[in-house]
């Protein structure tokens, strides 16, 4: 009798840990709401998409406070590694963008007419977008600490080549029993063509 309780315990406790690793792993799909645009142009491989400025800034209004001003830096949406490329960027003057194939877009960083640095985003069409691979990824030894950060972008052009950027994220953890995470945060920009 005493073995089967210990048994029964033992299963127990495995399957609460499965619960709160598998809340964990669904809570962390973000999901990315497109907005409807219908100045929309369906992206078509091969293309040069456009330029575009290395920054952009954008402002937040407030009743209450003084406005705020984000710098954006269009950049980073674009790299597949982390990590500042400040010497880079220091000298650019604006991102260049071409998709190649299906499956792939060329951003090249420009200082005037010299390529700075190039990167491969890999993704595909869809809907008329480019949607990038979603970035999944988990840290840590679950159940005992652990972090999954989701990610989803995609890019897309209106009629007037500004370039539309779609971006959701969001981070969940766990230390033991306890379970946090974001909300998730999604992002729309539309960004002007680069003009000299």
């Amino acid at each position: 009798m005493k073995e089967k309780t210990e048994k029964t315990l033992i299963v127990n406790k495995k399957v609460n840990l499965t619960a709160v690793v598998l809340l964990g792993v669904f809570a962390s799909c973000v999901s990315l709401k497109t907005p409807k645009r219908a100045d929309l142009v369906p992206l078509q491989a091969p293309m040069i998409i456009g330029k575009y400025p290395v920054s952009i800034n954008r402002t937040i209004k407030s009743r209450s406070y003084k406005d705020t001003v984000i710098s954006s830096v269009l950049w980073y949406y674009f790299k597949n590694a982390a990590g500042k490329d400040s010497l880079e960027l220091a000298q650019a003057t604006h991102i260049e963008l071409k998709l190649t194939d299906e499956n792939h877009l060329n951003a090249t960083l420009f200082k005037g007419n010299v390529p700075l640095k190039t990167e491969v985003v890999k993704g595909n069409l869809r809907k008329g977008y480019f949607r990038t691979k979603h970035d999944l990824s988990l840290k840590g030894v679950p159940p005992f600490y652990w972090s999954m950060s989701s990610a989803k972008m995609q890019f897309g052009i209106g009629k007037e080549r500004q370039l539309y950027i779609d971006s959701a994220d969001e981070t969940n953890g766990s230390i033991l029993i306890m379970v946090a995470g974001t909300p998730g945060f999604t992002r729309s920009l539309t960004v002007p063509v680069y003009e000299k």
